[in-house]
């Protein structure tokens, strides 16, 4: 999925939640370690990293405070020898 799409998904599924719902994003596909930050007003940042085969799990709250949300999928070779 491209980045647009992926944008596009994210943004849908948050408008069709009902506040105080949980949003759960599924990332499927490839196994890559996800990691996502949200920017809230009042300068909050929460920042999360996803595990492969794990959702993005968030409690949906008043569009009003939600600034922007940055997904950024990190490449993964998998586990090496060292």
């Amino acid at each position: 999925m491209r980045e647009f799409e992926l944008e596009q998904v994210l943004t849908d599924t948050i408008k069709r939640t009902p506040v105080g719902e949980d949003v759960t994003i599924n990332f499927s596909g490839e196994a890559n370690i996800i990691d996502v930050e949200m920017k809230f007003s009042g300068g909050w940042v929460i920042t999360q990293t996803i595990v492969p085969g794990k959702p993005f799990v968030f409690t949906k709250g008043n569009d009003d405070f939600l600034q922007s949300i940055n997904i950024t999928i990190n490449p993964f070779d998998g586990l090496k020898n060292v």
